[in-house]
């Protein structure tokens, strides 16, 4: 019986793990220097990007290119490399979805 219950602890853990969506995967399960989560705003006039952290649910303004913002929009589920320099995020790369 213990056996079963185990199991079936073990089973419904994968399946809630399994059908969670992408942006749910958690910063610090993304590595180091890297935010995970889903663009909210995307401001080519400032070179900003803003997202909505899959982690903590809290916005995130990353700088950058021009080049970087042209390849996403709202609504998308990014990872972003970044640097921090003064209390400022730099994306070094974005990857979406």
């Amino acid at each position: 019986m213990r056996r079963v219950v185990t199991i079936l602890a073990v089973g419904v853990a994968f399946a809630l793990t399994v059908a969670q969506p992408h942006a749910a995967v958690a910063c610090k399960g993304a590595g180091a220097f890297k935010h995970v989560g889903v663009v909210t705003a995307v401001d080519p006039a400032a070179l900003t990007v803003t997202i909505k952290d899959a982690e903590t649910g809290d916005p995130v303004t990353f700088s950058a290119t021009a080049e970087q913002l042209r390849s996403i929009k709202p609504g998308d589920d990014v990872m972003i490399g970044f640097l921090e320099k003064d209390g400022k995020l730099t994306a070094v790369n974005i990857r979406s979805s």
